[in-house]
């Protein structure tokens, strides 16, 4: 459900922060699997980091407010930082396409299976 609530985010044109933490077993376990740059859904469409992402260890709550208050109240180089995590929210939408997905993918389908059958018994 995190990857729908960035990728909703990221179609609202919201700045946010994105933070994970499990458990330290759980991190132990996983860090020889996980073989990505990024965890976020936005910034894995995206190929960049686009948002800011507070994960294990660097997600602190000083950090996360810190992440916060430049967004919310920032500064002449924080809303430049802003600005540019909209430009790459944009690019993300336009890498989704337009809305509609669901219907065009269903469209695409019927085209594929071509018109039913008459033979059906």
């Amino acid at each position: 459900s995190s990857g729908t609530a960035t990728i909703e985010t990221a179609l609202l044109g919201k700045p946010m922060v994105v933070v994970y933490r499990v458990s330290s077993l759980t991190a132990r376990l996983a860090k020889p699997l996980v073989k990505t740059r990024f965890f976020s859904m936005v910034n894995l469409i995206a190929g960049r980091a686009v948002v800011p992402e507070l994960i294990q260890d660097n997600f602190t709550p000083q950090r996360l407010a810190t992440e916060a208050e430049s967004l919310l109240f920032g500064s002449p180089g924080a809303n430049l930082r802003v600005s540019a995590m909209k430009r790459g929210l944009e690019e993300v939408q336009n890498l989704l396409g337009p809305p509609g997905a669901v219907e065009r993918a269903a469209d695409e389908i019927a085209r594929l299976l071509g018109p039913p059958s008459s033979n059906a018994n």
